[in-house]
């Protein structure tokens, strides 16, 4: 792990709940986070006072009841020149995540971004994981869930 970067966490949803661990880890690492919740209400925005713990925390809700109104994909951070981060970490609905990847790519910045996808058998065996990958199809229980945007077809190209 890399350590005195400027990383940006992206979640959305449930998909906020992983990055807490993440930051407190990269906190530990002496990174320098900015972190971006989206929730569709106030009261869905997951865990903010622990991620204030870690980082500097920017909350985007649908109904606009805090933060700005909208998506975490709206907020202004992506129009700031030059970007602020060098790393990004993603993780919640599949959309959000391909527009972060977009946004990483125009920016020039490394995006890891955490799937969630059906994983019955955990083994890779049953193969209702797979994505589809520019090495082919992957299965995510045994090779994920966590993939570099760029190596995920159709997602960034």
């Amino acid at each position: 792990m890399v350590k005195h970067e400027k990383v940006l966490l992206v979640g959305g949803g449930c998909g906020v709940a992983p990055l807490l661990f993440l930051a407190r880890i990269l906190k530990e690492n002496e990174n320098e986070l900015y972190i971006l919740i989206g929730a569709k209400t106030k009261e869905d925005i997951l865990e903010k006072k622990k991620f204030e713990k870690f980082g500097k925390v920017f909350i985007t809700t649908e109904d606009g009841s805090e933060g700005r109104l909208g998506l975490v994909i709206h907020h202004g951070l992506w129009r700031q020149t030059p970007f602020m981060a060098d790393k990004i970490y993603t993780c919640g609905p599949e959309p959000m995540m391909k527009e972060v990847a977009r946004l990483a790519l125009i920016h020039g910045i490394n995006c890891e971004v955490s799937l969630e996808q059906t994983m019955a058998c955990g083994l890779g065996a049953c193969l209702c994981c797979v994505v589809k990958t520019k090495d082919g199809h992957t299965c995510t229980c045994t090779q994920g869930p966590v993939f570099d945007s760029k190596e995920l077809s159709g997602w960034v190209n």
